[in-house]
């Protein structure tokens, strides 16, 4: 079971609050434990002594398409398209005006 949360330095969670318009997820602590916390001044200088963060919902699949991007089959993907588009760009008539 996927658990929808983050998970802060002391190890305790923030939880899903909402969607924005703009599809940014987000997720906040528990101004309760926060309070009290001794990394709180590491973590977020927030007056209501609550850690918020903010992610796309696309945010994971962007993160997946940079680690395939850096992946040797995606640097070898990457290298076959750059000579199929050296190919098309030399095959295209120059046109003069």
């Amino acid at each position: 079971m996927e658990h929808d949360v983050y998970v802060c330095l002391q190890g305790e969670e923030l939880r899903y609050g909402t969607t924005d318009r703009d599809g940014y997820r987000h997720y906040k602590s528990d101004p309760q434990q926060c309070e009290t916390c001794p990394l709180f001044t590491q973590c977020t200088q927030n007056q209501n002594h609550q850690k918020t963060i903010t992610r796309h919902v696309w945010e994971e699949d962007k993160e997946q398409v940079g680690l395939n991007r850096l992946s040797n089959e995606g640097k070898w993907i990457y290298r076959m398209r750059k000579e199929k588009v050296k190919e098309q760009a030399q095959m295209t008539p120059s046109v003069k005006t």
